[in-house]
């Protein structure tokens, strides 16, 4: 999962590249206008972080996923463990 995150976010990285790259050519070949390059710029920012949250909550799960099976492999050692004894033979 935490690849997959990782995926989109590279994925928004580039998105937010080309189209940041459109905002500084519009202003060097366009009116030079900086409130268009600051939309150009806000507009960026979207994928970006779009990509960034999924890579966050994805790796998040996986961690979560991670903690829960370890927790379930505590609790299988710990039945085998109970019945140990039963299991050589002797008697409490």
């Amino acid at each position: 999962m935490k690849d997959f995150g990782n995926a989109i976010y590279a994925f928004g990285c580039v998105v937010a590249a080309t189209v940041l790259g459109i905002g500084v050519a519009d202003y060097w070949f366009g009116d030079h206008e900086l409130t268009a390059f600051l939309s150009w710029a806000l507009l960026a920012i979207i994928p970006w972080l779009i990509g960034l949250a999924f890579s966050y909550v994805l790796a998040r799960l996986e961690r979560r996923s991670a903690a829960k099976r370890k927790k379930d492999e505590a609790r299988r050692i710990a039945a085998n463990i109970a019945w140990l004894p039963e299991l050589l033979g002797r008697k409490d």
